[in-house]
């Protein structure tokens, strides 16, 4: 009979065979190594053993569990846990492990409809792409970065993993290699990102790529001033700074510009289709594209204005 922590390995390899994340096998152990102790606690060794009344009283111990930061669990994180423990139940059953799915029957948590925070207009959007000093190499850097996160809405992890080769500057096209769940795909730049792009491609790369120590070359796009391929912290330090310097106090970081981007895409004087956006954005479900479908406080204060009976009798 295989321990639990043996079919949590096995598990793990399954995820690798299918192409899952590394970040996602991460995560996925992280949630059911709470599994694993609860079901320690109790001296469950054997998966077959583990009943739905077993899982529903773990679903109750779950929400009194901190999570690894010490904050209370949120409603979020405690589906994201479920998720992996449906996700390994339906592995056990499908490998043959166990008869019958006793996580078939957990109800997920209900999630509070919440709205993106601090999406910024178009104004200052604006404002912030024009703050870098372009005549300075990291100034045009840091400028087509801002305009590459506005036009594409790519996460940040996407754009440090966009290598030279992935941009079509012909075709104002950008491939998305590797994304969330694993997911390749291609979006449009637009003609001033392409620019900005081109600009620094051609004249400021070659340059920070010089700076690197080893003689073997990085691929990626944008690049650190030390020729590296450019870190989270570097990034999320000029999405800030930037917003700082135009006097924009919102708290802005690189999903503040993705969320900005979709929003103005569907709420802009056309509107772009939502599924259209659902394939930019890289979303698997269309319902997490749906959420900029609701409308801005601008849209709300005109549509008040004109529409209220007392509005239109002060007019």
């Amino acid at each position: 009979m295989r321990t639990i922590q043996e079919h949590l390995a096995a598990f793990t390899d399954d995820l690798a065979l299918r192409n899952y994340s590394a970040r996602t096998a991460s995560d996925y152990g992280y949630s059911l190594h709470n599994l694993a102790t609860f079901l320690d606690q109790r001296t469950i060794a054997d998966a077959g053993a583990i009943t739905s009344a077993h899982l529903a009283d773990f679903q109750r111990w779950l929400y009194l569990q901190p999570t690894r930061h010490g904050a209370a669990r949120g409603v979020c994180n405690q589906n994201a846990v479920l998720a992996a423990v449906r996700s390994f139940f339906r592995f056990l059953k499908r490998e043959g492990y166990i008869i019958r799915d006793p996580a078939a029957e957990l109800e997920y948590a209900r999630e509070p409809r919440r709205l993106p925070r601090n999406i910024l207009t178009p104004a200052e959007a604006l404002r912030i792409i024009q703050a870098p000093d372009t005549g300075t190499a990291l100034g045009v850097r840091d400028r087509a970065i801002l305009e590459t996160l506005y036009a594409t809405g790519l996460r940040s992890a996407e754009l440090r993993a966009v290598r030279t080769a992935d941009v079509n500057l012909e075709e104002q096209l950008l491939r998305v290699n590797d994304g969330k769940g694993g997911h390749d795909r291609v979006v449009p730049i637009g003609a001033h990102a392409a620019k900005w792009i081109e600009n620094y491609a051609n004249v400021i790369r070659p340059q920070l790529a010089s700076a690197r120590a080893t003689a073997r070359p990085c691929e990626t796009l944008f690049l650190s001033a030390r020729g590296r391929a450019i870190d989270p912290h570097t990034l999320g330090d000029i999405v800030k700074r930037y917003a700082k310097l135009v006097r924009i106090k919102k708290h802005i970081t690189c999903h503040v510009w993705r969320h900005s981007c979709a929003t103005h895409l569907i709420q802009g004087r056309n509107g772009a289709n939502v599924r259209v956006v659902q394939e930019m954005l890289g979303h698997r479900s269309i319902s997490t594209t749906e959420k900029y479908l609701w409308l801005t406080i601008t849209d709300l204060k005109e549509a008040h204005s004109r529409c209220h009976p007392r509005e239109r009798a002060a007019k």
